[in-house]
């Protein structure tokens, strides 16, 4: 099977503060972690362009270069598309693309130069992570060269209402695997990867920034949005994720957990971290990237993974600033001031149990 590398990213997302997208008024908040300066009429046209354009930049390749690659390079899109009802009556990027569901991704790809099929992932808050897997699936076992693969996720009226029906909002700032968490704030943004195989990479002398070790996707058949409480069915995923990288928990040096900061995910979480690392001599850090940006729902995973490649490189921790009585007192939710990450795995956990793990390793010289 094929290596598989990240030569690639670009990432935008906002940071939590009161909503001007739109009229909060009869939600228990009006955090969200919404971006400065996007165009209001086309938000999430904007946070496609900007979060890809980045990562052609800095993949030192151009849409013509990757057009060039032909049906060799696919895109793989995850997103929850929920939308306003007066933006899906029409379309806003010319009268030829009509305003359909898949309209983003086929803008995506088109910006980006892809020629090969476009898959789409909309396996709820698990697409960004499933998109970005799915992709490495497919050029390791040899269906393609190289992927573009990521997410993008706008705020709408839809999600911060219909999570307030579900009273998932928290009253403030969210704040994950705390005693006191009372739920989420929700995001926006996007996070796009160029995927390719090692012999791909170095054939062109590309910056690497790590390798896609392993991934697992799943789902616990229990409820259409509450998690499966004991943590099996997360645990279990985990462990297929490992068990695909080839190395054990105690290599893994952080998760990025989902940590939405309600209290039936952050406990069906720890109780799943407490499962897989409960008798390891060692234990990974672990904090959620939600409590600085909020949910970016279909768009979460990928803008996680953008963190942890950042928090590599940096040695700087995914901090929860608000953090004091922590679920868990193994010490795997407080940070360090430093951390040196050679194994790194991110999770994401959705509605109707959709769920999704990849493992990836930092790329040194070899």
């Amino acid at each position: 099977m094929n290596r598989v590398v990240i030569t690639g990213m670009g990432a935008l997302s906002g940071e939590i503060k009161p909503c001007t997208a739109f009229d909060t008024t009869g939600l228990l908040t009006d955090k969200f972690g919404e971006i400065d300066g996007l165009d209001c009429e086309n938000r999430l046209f904007d946070i496609i362009g900007r979060s890809l354009n980045e990562m052609l930049a800095d993949a030192g390749l151009t849409s013509a270069d990757i057009s060039a690659y032909g049906a060799d390079c696919r895109m793989f899109f995850g997103t929850l598309l929920a939308r306003d009802n007066t933006y899906l009556a029409h379309s806003r990027i010319g009268a030829d693309t009509l305003a359909m569901m898949n309209e983003f991704a086929v803008y995506a790809a088109g910006l980006a130069g892809v020629r090969g099929t476009v898959d789409i992932s909309s396996a709820s808050c698990a697409a960004g992570t499933t998109a970005i897997g799915m992709a490495f699936d497919f050029i390791r076992n040899g269906l393609c060269r190289c992927a573009v693969a990521g997410g993008a996720e706008e705020q709408t009226q839809i999600a911060g209402y219909g999570f307030n029906c579900l009273k998932s909002l928290s009253h403030d700032v969210c704040n994950p695997y705390d005693v006191n968490h009372d739920g989420i704030n929700i995001g926006e943004g996007g996070a796009f990867f160029m995927l390719e195989t090692l012999e791909s990479a170095q054939a062109r002398k590309a910056k690497i920034y790590c390798e896609i070790l392993g991934f697992a996707s799943g789902n616990d058949a229990y409820h259409a949005t509450s998690p499966e409480p004991t943590g099996e069915e997360a645990y279990h995923l985990m462990l297929n994720a490992l068990d695909d990288a080839g190395i054990s928990a105690e290599q893994i040096d952080y998760i990025n957990g989902h940590g939405t900061g309600t209290v039936l995910n952050d406990s069906m979480e720890t109780n799943a971290l407490k499962k897989l690392y409960d008798s390891a001599e060692r234990k990974p850090f672990v904090s959620s990237t939600k409590s600085l940006i909020g949910h970016c729902m279909g768009a979460s995973g990928a803008i996680e993974l953008a963190s942890v490649l950042r928090s590599i490189q940096s040695g700087e921790p995914i901090i929860m600033p608000r953090l004091t009585d922590p679920l868990d007192d193994s010490g795997m939710y407080n940070a360090p001031k430093k951390i040196d990450i050679d194994y790194a795995m991110s999770n994401s956990f959705g509605f109707a149990g959709n769920s999704a793990s990849i493992v990836i390793r930092r790329w040194g010289d070899e």
